[in-house]
């Protein structure tokens, strides 16, 4: 009998997408990691994006939290692979946050209930407009030691 792997691979991610997934599994690990992605994310966009960027990613979990169909698949930190549920909200927050919207209503209508799509789609923006600022000065910039 074969198994399916529960795991997705990884590679061929775009960096915001990586991010987000680095970012959610953080989260669920506890303070520690959460204090880390913090200072990770002020030492790359500065402290006003880094907040504004957090703020907007703890909206969006609270809407999932409140209005998703189900509990998501967060994987532990350091896993190899990504889980379905990494995979889908990842391409959700890189399709707000590019404007593509009826890509995002498809993706965001898997997750949450009809009456949280919007908000859904306004916090994964504001979420993700500051990780892909970040990819595209990582593309001009190098990264400081």
């Amino acid at each position: 009998m074969r198994h399916t792997p529960i795991l997705l691979a990884d590679d061929g991610l775009r960096s915001v997408e990586t991010r987000v997934i680095d970012l959610l599994r953080a989260w669920n690990t506890g303070t520690d990691a959460q204090n880390a992605m913090w200072v990770d994310l002020q030492e790359t966009m500065g402290a006003a994006r880094a907040k504004s960027c957090l703020q907007a990613f703890e909206q969006m979990l609270r809407l999932l939290k409140a209005h998703s169909w189900r509990a998501l698949t967060i994987m532990p930190t350091g896993t190899k692979g990504i889980s379905s549920d990494e995979a889908a909200l990842a391409r959700f927050v890189l399709a707000s946050t590019e404007q593509r919207r009826e890509t995002a209503l498809a993706e965001a209508g898997f997750l949450v209930s009809p009456t949280a799509l919007l908000p859904l789609i306004c916090a994964a923006s504001r979420f993700g407009l500051p990780l892909l600022c970040e990819e595209c000065r990582a593309r001009v910039l190098p990264r400081r030691p």
